[in-house]
């Protein structure tokens, strides 16, 4: 099935102004956990339990506190709504934390569901414990509306190659650029030209240059933006289409293949031309501690992230001037620049032996993928919505239309995408973000460093996790 895409809304590309969202949370390597200051009204528990046999099941999650109050409410109405399965989450520490206990546990001990980032759909699907959401998608006789409507995009990086779905996003986190729009029309700087690292480049350097900031942008320093921008201009950077065309990666494109290279190229070499210029806040400054303070205070203009870090940007800000945000720029300026890369946390099935249990997390992931409870999730949190119908739902059309009207132009761009931007489908996902992150890293604060060298460097050390991986699975 290939998901719809449906007209969004009339006045997409509205005013860039931000009021609130979300970030903040327990700790992931993916990316920072969403989380709220905005107290977003639950939907209504839609009946009472009833008595009765009642299957536990069981969520494992690294979501931080106050998105897990957010999901209590979704898990309420569930548990309340029918009498066969009752939903219990339990926090088990951060991404890593989380992944580790999932593969160490007894497989009699695994939860019924578990918690995942999307850059790790291949580990998933390639591991004993995760039961692909597509084995429950075909013996569903009852249809999944708001699966067919979710975005192309989105729903993509949640499946192999074949199409097969393997979680579904809960927390679906867009990766982008905040700005200071104050600052940048004062520097004459158009947001919208911003598309690639290049563009990048000449508007930071327009900024400082011109006096208007310290500093152009400050960088989320986490290897998976390194795959983002690549998949920006549609770049699979390892064979075998990614790995989505049925055989399994063996081989890291970095340095043999001329359009990855010349692309991985152009961006570590903005990356150290931007800090050897010192257009860009030292590379590996905090996003929270560090580079949101100095955007607030004008000291930085730009912040290259994820969606679920708006509120703190907003409150940073405190209304003294309007923030902005654009998709995330792709790595050079060639390629289609259609594709978006996706970010953020799915839920999966857990094979935990108990069918029935395996069944009620399949149920309660259709459950809260419906309008009403997907649309307040992002809402409350500042999450993507992940299908037209949450897009739709009462409560985010409130959010984009008075709270966050600035989140349109992230709707504007995923209605014109395609599925070009596929995330490595790779179960080594750990070791190439690492790799990547002292890729970027190293060039950002080296600036005699040899990219050529910094390039191979990372595809060794992703070369050599690859064939390690395949050489214990063959």
């Amino acid at each position: 099935m290939k998901a719809k895409h449906r007209i969004l809304a009339a006045g997409m590309a509205a005013a860039m102004t931000l009021s609130l969202a979300a970030c903040g949370g327990s700790a992931s390597t993916a990316e920072p956990t969403a989380s709220s200051t905005v107290e977003a009204a639950a939907p209504e528990a839609t009946s009472e339990a009833a008595g009765g046999d009642v299957t536990e099941v069981t969520w494992w999650t690294y979501f931080g506190d106050k998105n897990i109050g957010y999901l209590q409410n979704i898990i309420d109405d569930f548990n309340n709504s029918q009498n066969q399965y009752h939903v219990t989450i339990v926090y088990q520490g951060n991404q890593m934390e989380c992944n580790a206990k999932l593969q160490s546990t007894e497989k009699e001990n695994l939860p019924a569901m578990f918690s995942g980032a999307v850059e790790d759909v291949a580990m998933y699907a390639n591991s004993d414990f995760c039961v692909p959401l597509q084995k429950y998608v075909d013996a569903d006789t009852e249809g999944w509306q708001e699966l067919d409507d979710t975005w192309d995009a989105l729903r993509s990086a949640y499946s192999d190659g074949q199409g097969n779905l393997i979680g579904y996003p809960i927390g679906y986190s867009y990766p982008n650029i905040f700005y200071n729009a104050d600052l940048l029309k004062k520097a004459g700087v158009d947001p919208a030209s911003i598309q690639s690292f290049d563009d990048l480049y000449d508007a930071s350097k327009t900024i400082v240059d011109g006096g208007f900031a310290t500093y152009g942008i400050g960088f989320f320093a986490n290897g998976a933006m390194f795959n983002v921008a690549l998949g920006r201009e549609g770049v699979q950077a390892y064979n075998n289409e990614n790995g989505l065309n049925g055989q399994p990666v063996t081989e890291c494109l970095y340095d043999s293949d001329t359009t990855v290279h010349d692309s991985i190229y152009n961006m570590l070499s903005i990356y150290q031309k931007m800090g050897a210029e010192k257009l860009c806040v030292p590379y590996g400054a905090d996003y929270q501690s560090e580079i949101i303070p100095q955007m607030a205070s004008g000291d930085c203009a730009m912040m290259m992230g994820v969606i679920s870090m708006t509120t703190k940007v907003l409150d940073a800000a405190a209304g003294n001037f309007e923030v902005g945000v654009i998709p995330m720029p792709s790595a050079s300026e060639s390629g289609k620049r259609t594709g978006e890369p996706a970010a953020g946390t799915g839920t999966y099935v857990c094979d935990n032996g108990n069918e029935k249990a395996m069944q009620g997390a399949y149920e309660f992931i259709k459950f809260a993928s419906t309008g009403e409870q997907a649309g307040y999730f992002a809402s409350a949190t500042g999450y993507i919505a992940p299908n037209q119908e949450a897009y739709d739902s009462a409560a985010y059309k409130t959010y984009r239309e008075e709270t966050f009207p600035g989140i349109s132009v992230v709707y504007d761009s995923l209605a014109k995408s395609d599925s070009s931007a596929t995330n490595p489908y790779v179960a080594i996902s750990n070791e190439m973000r690492d790799a990547n992150k002292v890729a970027m890293e190293t060039a950002a604060t080296d600036p005699t460093a040899d990219i050529n060298t910094v390039i191979t460097t990372a595809k060794d050390s992703i070369q050599e996790a690859l064939d390690i991986y395949n050489q214990s699975n063959s």
